[in-house]
């Protein structure tokens, strides 16, 4: 059988036929009309659909492998599953796009629009979307593995769980921006804007931020190990359980940083004491590790019950109890982070190390001080504490929320019984 030619495709589009499974490599369908076309696992490698109107149309699974689609409109296209590696997009119109885990490895997309696209487990490594508008697109767990970004619009975009490990991103527009539980390490964030994004447990070790703005960006738990803050806006940031620098933060803008558990603004932090956040870590942080270390961490779930236990943690261990755990003993490494989550009942029970403690849930001693030598506890609004506190030698520090429950004695390293304070709320 021929090969089909332009004027073949072009008839049969007419027609409403489907061209599913059609073997279209190399053809020339360049400023064709395609809207609402099924190509569906087609072969379209090394087609040249420059300028093409493909609006609506099915492409599923369909290969399009070195394709030449400059200029082409794909607007509300459904690309699933695709294959698009080392195509060319520049330009194109591809808003509302659905690629979700299509593969675009190699692809270049310079200035191209993905406004509202679906890239969700999309392959993107080394792919150029410099200039691109990315506004509101979703990129959740999505292979950005040194991909260009550069002045790239993705204000409200969506990186969930994205891999962007030496992404450049630089002077790309991140206002709003999702990038929870993201690999950044050693990302360009040079003067990048991620304003009021939110960073939760991203990993940007080694990662260049110079003069990029974080004005109240949520930056809760994140892991800054060897990353460079030269210039960087940070007023305003939400630093809780940070992993910090390690090293020296160069000349940094920030006025004050909001040390709260809940990111919400009741704990600011201000002037001395933020250089040591940022370098060495707040709630949790640890001393900076190699690149590719990662912190441990251990969770205890709702409904579980431990009785008469002794646990130990190392330092630098994150720890999460929502159980009930009954006349234990749990001793933490320095600065291990221990949460008490809100369903987390710690009952007879005794803390001791310079661990750093965030309590949503209840603790009640076991025995006087039920706390000893913590570096941090910090009591969130639901939270409940009748304990005797013995402070670390460093003196521990205390942070306490509006509608939290008290009972404490705060004692000094070594201050005698008499001159114990109680603290009532």
């Amino acid at each position: 059988m021929a090969a089909p030619t332009r004027d073949d495709i072009l008839k049969r589009v007419q027609r409403g036929e489907k061209l599913d499974r059609a073997d279209l490599r190399g053809l020339d369908l360049s400023r064709a009309k395609l809207g609402k076309a099924v190509f569906d696992r087609s072969d379209l490698d090394g087609a040249n659909l420059e300028g093409a109107d493909l609006a609506q149309a099915s492409l599923r699974r369909a290969t399009l492998r070195e394709a030449f689609l400059v200029g082409a409109d794909l607007s509300g296209a459904n690309l699933e599953n695709a294959d698009l590696e080392g195509a060319k997009l520049d330009r194109a119109n591809l808003t509302k796009v659905n690629l979700t885990r299509a593969n675009l490895e190699g692809a270049s997309l310079t200035g191209a629009d993905l406004t509202g696209a679906q890239l969700s487990y999309a392959q993107l490594a080394t792919a150029k979307l410099g200039g691109a508008k990315l506004t509101n697109a979703v990129f959740t767990h999505a292979e950005l593995d040194e991909a260009y970004l550069g002045a790239a619009v993705a204000n409200g975009a969506r990186f969930e769980s994205a891999r962007l490990p030496g992404a450049n991103l630089e002077g790309a527009n991140l206002i709003g921006a999702m990038l929870d539980d993201g690999d950044l390490r050693g990302a360009i964030l040079r003067n990048a804007d991620l304003s009021k994004a939110s960073l939760v447990k991203t990993d940007l070790t080694g990662a260049d931020l110079t003069g990029a703005n974080m004005l109240d960006t949520d930056i809760r738990h994140a892991t800054f190990a060897n990353a460079k803050l030269a210039g960087t806006r940070l007023t305003g940031a939400k630093v809780a359980g940070l992993v910090g620098t390690g090293g020296p933060l160069g000349g940094i803008d920030v006025s004050w940083l909001d040390l709260s558990p809940a990111g919400d603004g009741t704990q600011r932090v201000e002037n001395g004491i933020i250089p040591s956040l940022l370098s060495k870590g707040a709630l949790a942080a640890v001393a900076a590790p190699s690149p590719l270390d990662q912190v441990r961490r251990r969770y205890f779930g709702r409904g579980d019950v431990l009785l008469n236990a002794t646990l130990q943690f190392d330092a630098g261990a994150r720890v999460e109890i929502d159980s009930l755990f009954q006349n234990c003993t749990i001793n933490l490494g320095e600065r291990t982070e221990l949460i008490i989550g809100a369903a987390g009942v710690l009952a007879d029970c005794q803390i001791v190390g310079a661990g750093c403690i965030t309590v949503h849930g209840k603790f009640f001693e076991r025995a006087s001080p039920g706390i000893v030598g913590p570096r941090q506890l910090m009591v969130t609004a639901g939270g409940a504490v009748v304990a005797a506190v013995a402070q670390n030698v460093e003196l521990t520090q205390f942070g306490f929320e509006s509608g939290c429950q008290l009972r404490l004695k705060i004692v000094g390293t070594e201050k005698p019984q008499s001159e114990k304070s109680e603290v009532k709320r």
